[in-house]
């Protein structure tokens, strides 16, 4: 598959990132994983988007397992905005039943925030414990939307979009080179994105943001439109799905997302309806 050449796309490096970005980390089994999500706003500011195999496993034929975000991760244990568990998950039936990638989004509606501060007593002096280590204490963070706030939602816009990709990519290339650790956001911004098919994951109306060289751990990452740099916040308009060597040199240029229309609005609207404590 040639790269398209009439898309002007280019990395961005000093973009002011969203503070509603962060990873996600679940269990499917015995085995950890980690993907890409966001906040997105909602009534109860609760929800969080990412893409559907970030928080469902096909293959078992349920959600994983020990679900938690934690936004604005920055892979040096902080944790500013809080720890938040997922509570419900809210999927298309058709990804659920059949893994297809048309459909590869999900909505998590989560818990008040948490986070552990070093323990004090009454004269300010730290705790520690019989071992003389640091004890903690679990400080709530409340509700998500009001720490980090939530990226509005977006739909049947077109194949034909400008966007900004943002995640936490750390996987291999095909060629096994790693360009990323999965420590920090990065982003991309492409002018316009275009329409792709790819039947081996059952995509037949998939979005293609060209350029962008994310790999695995970017998965669930926001696609936003009409971003504010300046307020750091604009529309949900896809998740990164899949990623794509497009010219066959070993290396990924290319990311792709399912197309939000009404029926991904759908299942947005019923997350955003549950309230959680």
């Amino acid at each position: 598959m040639a790269p398209p050449k009439t898309v002007k796309t280019v990395r961005t490096k000093n973009v002011n990132l969203p503070p509603t970005v962060g990873k996600v980390f679940f269990r499917i089994g015995t085995t950890e994983y980690w993907c890409s999500a966001s906040s997105v706003h909602s009534k109860y500011g609760n929800v969080v988007a990412t893409a559907g195999h970030c928080a469902y496993d096909v293959k078992s034929g349920k959600p994983v397992e020990s679900w938690v975000f934690i936004p604005s991760y920055t892979g040096n244990g902080a944790t500013p905005y809080g720890i938040y568990v997922g509570h419900t998950l809210h999927i298309n039936d058709t990804y659920a039943a059949t893994g297809d990638y048309d459909f590869d989004y999900a909505f998590v509606t989560v818990h008040h925030g948490y986070r552990w501060d070093p323990d004090k007593d009454v004269n300010g002096v730290p705790k520690k414990d019989a071992k003389g280590q640091q004890m903690y204490r679990s400080v709530d963070t409340g509700r998500l939307e009001n720490q980090v706030g939530g990226q509005g939602f977006a739909w049947n816009r077109g194949y034909v979009v400008a966007a900004y990709a943002f995640g936490y990519p750390a996987g291999p290339n095909p060629d096994l080179s790693r360009p990323y650790t999965g420590l920090t956001m990065v982003s991309c911004l492409t002018r316009a994105t275009k329409k792709i098919s790819t039947p081996k994951w059952e995509l037949d109306n998939g979005v293609l943001f060209s350029g962008c060289g994310f790999t695995a751990g970017a998965s669930g990452g926001p696609w936003l439109i009409k971003y504010s740099p300046s307020r750091r916040i604009g529309y949900l308009n896809g998740v990164n799905s899949l990623t794509y060597d497009l010219d066959g040199d070993g290396r990924n240029e290319g990311v792709s997302s399912p197309y939000f229309n009404t029926a991904t609005y759908l299942v947005y609207s019923y997350a955003t309806r549950q309230k959680t404590d």
